[in-house]
C-alpha cells in the first residue's frame, strides 16, 4: 500500500491553522469558580460519553464537556491544533503518525482496544448479504469503503489483506462516514466496508462479515484522545478528562450497569437497546499500555507508512499511563 505519508492531515491542519481565530489553548475556560469548559470531537454517540453525560461524571470531576462532530482521527487532530477542539476522538494510528509528523500533541487517554480471541469478533469487512464475495481474495481489484483515507480501518485491512495473498495496491479505498458504508454495500456502489458491528446500527441484517481483519493484528488502540501538549502543560483539565472517562468505564464495566447502558445509548443513536445489546463490542481500554502503543508504531513501520521507530514516550503523559 503506498501512502503519501500523512499528507491529507498535513494540508488540512496547515488550512485550519492559517484561518483559525477562537482557539488559543488555553486549557479550557472557567467563570465563577465552576466547572473548566473543554470541547471534545465525537462521531455521534459514543456509549461512554452518552452514559458520563447522563451520569454527571464530566461534572464531578470539573468538567463542562462540548461535542463537536468530526468524521475521522485526521480531522480530529486539526481540530485540537487549530483550537477549534480541546481533545480529538482517534485512533492510535493516526495518533503516532502525527506524533511522528511532529504536531505537538498528547495522548490523554485511551477509550477502545479490539476485541481479541477468544470474544467474539467486534470488527469486520461487511459485504452485501447475498454477495459473492466470500475471502480476502475475492476483493483484489474492488473497492473497499473506510471511514477515513490511511485510518485504521484501511491498515488493518491492508494487513488482513497482505496477510492472506492480496497485494493491498490492488484495493481501491474509499473514503465514506459510518453511517453512508451499509448503504454503499448494498447498493454495490463498493463491495465490501470496514467497520465495527457496532455501527451496523439497525442495518446488520442487510450485510454480513467475511472476517474481521483487528482479530490476527494483536492489541490495537481503536480510540483514544489526543490535545495539544501546550493544553495539558498549562492547566489539570486534561488529567480531569482522563479521570472522568477512567470512572465512567469503570462503571460501565460493571455488568449491573449494561442494560441501562444500552438504553441510554439507544436514546442517542436511536436503534433499539436490544439490538445494540446483541452486538459485538470493543474492549474499554481508558489507561494507555506503552507496550501496545510500539507493537503499533512497528505495524507503521513494516508497512512503510513511517520510515523508522519512533521514540513514543513524550506521546503519553504519566497520568494517561496504565
Amino acid at each position: 500500500m503506498r501512502t503519501r505519508r500523512m499528507g491529507a492531515l498535513t494540508a488540512l491542519v496547515t488550512v485550519l491553522l492559517s484561518t483559525a481565530c477562537g482557539g488559543d489553548d488555553s486549557g479550557g475556560t472557567a467563570s465563577g469558580g465552576g466547572p473548566t469548559k473543554v470541547s471534545v470531537t465525537t462521531f455521534g454517540c459514543e456509549i461512554w460519553n452518552t452514559w458520563a453525560t447522563t451520569k454527571g461524571l464530566f461534572t464531578k470531576h470539573g468538567l463542562e464537556v462540548e461535542f463537536v462532530k468530526s468524521t475521522g482521527g485526521s480531522s480530529a487532530i486539526a481540530a485540537v491544533l487549530s483550537g477549534a477542539a480541546d481533545f480529538g476522538y482517534v485512533n492510535g494510528f493516526t495518533a503516532i503518525n502525527a506524533y511522528n509528523t511532529g504536531f505537538p500533541i498528547q495522548m490523554v487517554s485511551g477509550a477502545n482496544v479490539n476485541a481479541l480471541p477468544p470474544a467474539e469478533p467486534a470488527q469486520g469487512v461487511f459485504v452485501a448479504k447475498d454477495s459473492p464475495i466470500k475471502t480476502a481474495g475475492d476483493l483484489a481489484g474492488k473497492k473497499i469503503a473506510v471511514n477515513e483515507i490511511n485510518g485504521i480501518n484501511q491498515i488493518a485491512t491492508s494487513s488482513w489483506l497482505s496477510a492472506n495473498g492480496v497485494d493491498p495496491a490492488s484495493v481501491s479505498f474509499v473514503a465514506l462516514p459510518y453511517a453512508e458504508q451499509v448503504t454503499a454495500v448494498v447498493n454495490g456502489n463498493v463491495a465490501a466496508a470496514q467497520m465495527g458491528h457496532q455501527l451496523l446500527g439497525a442495518r446488520g441484517s442487510e450485510v454480513h462479515s467475511i472476517a474481521d481483519p483487528f482479530a490476527a493484528a494483536g492489541r490495537l488502540y481503536i480510540a483514544t484522545y489526543v490535545t495539544s501538549k501546550d493544553f495539558v502543560a498549562k492547566s489539570d483539565a486534561a488529567k480531569k478528562f482522563h479521570e472522568a472517562i477512567k470512572e465512567t468505564m469503570a462503571q460501565l464495566g460493571d455488568p449491573a450497569n449494561t442494560k441501562e447502558s444500552f438504553t441510554l445509548l439507544s436514546d442517542c443513536n436511536k436503534v433499539p437497546a436490544e439490538t445494540l445489546e446483541k452486538q459485538p463490542q470493543n474492549a474499554l481500554a481508558p489507561d494507555v499500555e506503552m507496550a501496545t502503543l510500539n507493537d503499533m508504531a512497528k505495524k507503521l513501520v513494516d508497512l512503510k507508512l513511517i520510515p523508522k521507530q519512533p521514540d513514543l514516550e513524550p506521546l503519553v503523559p504519566d497520568f494517561a499511563r496504565s
